[in-house]
C-alpha cells in the first residue's frame, strides 16, 4: 500500500539546467492544451508544450473517450475555431462522422464517434506544422520565481530535472497542478461534503452483439440475473450495452465501470483507483458473458493507458462560472468561448452506479458563455489556466469540461498569452475586446 511519507530529509542544493526559454509554456498536452499551443504559435509567439503522457489529446486519445462533443446547442452549432478545424480535419480521414444539431436524447448523433488513434496523428501534425515544441514524458513540478510571478516552470522527465522559462504560462493540466505550484487558490468538490465526480478507465470490447444485449436488458424479467443471484454472484455494478461505435460497428466503447471517492490529486489515490477500474472491467466482463445474452463471443480489446478524471482542483479566478450562469445561458462582455452541454453530473453514490448520471439542460437554441476572468487565477500573475481546471463551480464545471469547450478554452488562453507576450503586458491588464476581436479572426464563435 503506497502511503504518504511522514518524514522529511534535506536536500542539497542545487544548480537546475535551462531546458528552454520560451514566450508561452503549455502545460498539459490534452485537449485544452492542444488548442492554447496551436493558438499561442499561431499567433506568433515562441510556444513550447509538455504532456506527461506519450501522446497529446488527454482523455480524446490516452483516455480512449470516442465521442465529442457537443458542438451544437441543439439548433445550430455553435463551436467553432481550433476544435472545429480538428473535428473537420478527423472527417476528412474518415476518422470521424459529421455532426448535426439533435435533443440530447438522441445520443448517437448529440456525441460524435471519432477514432482516437487517427486523433493522435492528427494532433501530432498540427503541432509539427505551428512549430510548437512539444516534451512528452514530462511533469511539470515546481515553479521558477516567487509564488504569485512564476517566470517558468521546473519539469522533471527521464533526462533529469530542468527549467524551461516562460513570459506566459498556461496551466491545461486538468489539476490545476501548476497554478497551486504558484500560489493559486482553489476549491475541490462539492460544497456539501467536498466529494468529487467519480473516475472511469475506458475500454473496448470487440463482437459484442449491442442489440441482443438491449433486448435482454428490456425484458421485464431476466432469467439470468436470478440464475447469477442463485450462484451468488455479485452484481458487477453496471450491466449494459456500451456506446455505439458506428465508425467500426464490430468494436464497443465502454464508459461505465465508475470508481469513487478518490482524488486526482493524489498519487496514491489515483493508483488506488487506477487499479480498481481495471478489476472491475474484467468483473463485468466476466459476469456478463456468463449471463447476458449477446456477451458470449465478447473479448476485450483494450483499456485507456488514462484514467478518466472528471473533476479535481477548480483555480479560483477573477470570475466563477455558477449553474445559473449556464442554465440561464448567460452572456458576458469578456466572453472567450461558447457552450451549451447539460449539466453532467455522475452520481456519486456508489449504491447507484446503476443510474449513470443526472444532469439539467439548457434551453435549445441557447448557450452560455464563459468569460476571460474564469481563465485568470487569482493572486497569481503570468499564469492562465484552461480545460477542467477553470474557474468555476461543481455544477458548472460538470457542463464546461467537455472536450470541445476544454479545446476552445485553450484557444481563447493561448491566445491570449501570444497578445501578453505581444503587447508586454500582463494576461489580467490585457485589453479583452482586443483578444475577442483575435479570436473571431480564428472562426472563434462568440
Amino acid at each position: 500500500m503506497v502511503t504518504q511519507a511522514a518524514r522529511t530529509i534535506p536536500e542539497p542544493a542545487r544548480q537546475t539546467p535551462v531546458l528552454a526559454e520560451t514566450d508561452v509554456l503549455v502545460c498539459g498536452g490534452g485537449a485544452a492544451g492542444v488548442g492554447a499551443a496551436l493558438a499561442a504559435a499561431r499567433s506568433g509567439a515562441r510556444t513550447f508544450l509538455i504532456e506527461h503522457q506519450s501522446c497529446v489529446g488527454g482523455m480524446a486519445t490516452s483516455g480512449m473517450m470516442n465521442r465529442l462533443g457537443p458542438y451544437h446547442d441543439e439548433r445550430e452549432m455553435i463551436v467553432g475555431g481550433i476544435p472545429w478545424e480538428v473535428l473537420q480535419r478527423l472527417i476528412a480521414m474518415n476518422a470521424a462522422h459529421t455532426p448535426e444539431p439533435c435533443p440530447h436524447s438522441d445520443p448517437d448523433r448529440y456525441w460524435i464517434p471519432f477514432d482516437p488513434e487517427a486523433l493522435k496523428f492528427l494532433l501530432d501534425t498540427m503541432l509539427e506544422d505551428s512549430h510548437v515544441d512539444v516534451l512528452l514524458h514530462a511533469y511539470g513540478v515546481g515553479v521558477v520565481g516567487e509564488k504569485g510571478a512564476p517566470g517558468g516552470v521546473i519539469v522533471e522527465s527521464k533526462s533529469g530535472r530542468h527549467a524551461i522559462l516562460a513570459k506566459v504560462i498556461v496551466d491545461a493540466t486538468g489539476d490545476g497542478d501548476v497554478a497551486a505550484l504558484a500560489g493559486a487558490s482553489f476549491e475541490k468538490g462539492r460544497t456539501s461534503d467536498g466529494l468529487m465526480q467519480p473516475m472511469t478507465t475506458l475500454f473496448k470490447v470487440g463482437d459484442l452483439d449491442r442489440e441482443k444485449v438491449k433486448s435482454f436488458l428490456a425484458e421485464p424479467e431476466n432469467r439470468s440475473f436470478a440464475a447469477a443471484k442463485a450462484d451468488g454472484e455479485t452484481f458487477p455494478g453496471y450491466v449494459g450495452p456500451g456506446s455505439d461505435n458506428l465508425l467500426r460497428p464490430r468494436e464497443t466503447y465502454f464508459n461505465v465501470n465508475h470508481v469513487f471517492g478518490a482524488d486526482g490529486t493524489d498519487a496514491a489515490s489515483l493508483s488506488r483507483a487506477t487499479i480498481a477500474a481495471r478489476r472491475r472491467i474484467w468483473a463485468m466482463l466476466r459476469f456478463c458473458k456468463r449471463y447476458v445474452p449477446g456477451f458470449e463471443n465478447t473479448y476485450l480489446i483494450a483499456t485507456a493507458a488514462q484514467l478518466g478524471v472528471r473533476e479535481s482542483r477548480r483555480v479560483v479566478g477573477d470570475y466563477i462560472l455558477t449553474v445559473d450562469d449556464v442554465l440561464c445561458a448567460r452572456k458576458f462582455e469578456d466572453a472567450v468561448a461558447r457552450y451549451a452541454c447539460w449539466v453532467d453530473i455522475h452520481t456519486m453514490d456508489p449504491t447507484k452506479q446503476q443510474e449513470a448520471h443526472s444532469g439539467r439542460g439548457l434551453e435549445p437554441g441557447t448557450s452560455y458563455d464563459i468569460p476571460y476572468r474564469c481563465l485568470v487565477p487569482k493572486q497569481v500573475e503570468n499564469l492562465l489556466v484552461a480545460g477542467r481546471c477553470l474557474s468555476a463551480t461543481h455544477e458548472a464545471l460538470a457542463s464546461a469540461r467537455m472536450i470541445p469547450c476544454c479545446m476552445a478554452m485553450g484557444q481563447a488562453a493561448g491566445t491570449a498569452a501570444a497578445l501578453a507576450v505581444t503587447q508586454n503586458v500582463r494576461p489580467r491588464n490585457l485589453d479583452t475586446q482586443r483578444l475577442r476581436a483575435a479570436l473571431h479572426e480564428q472562426d472563434v464563435r462568440i
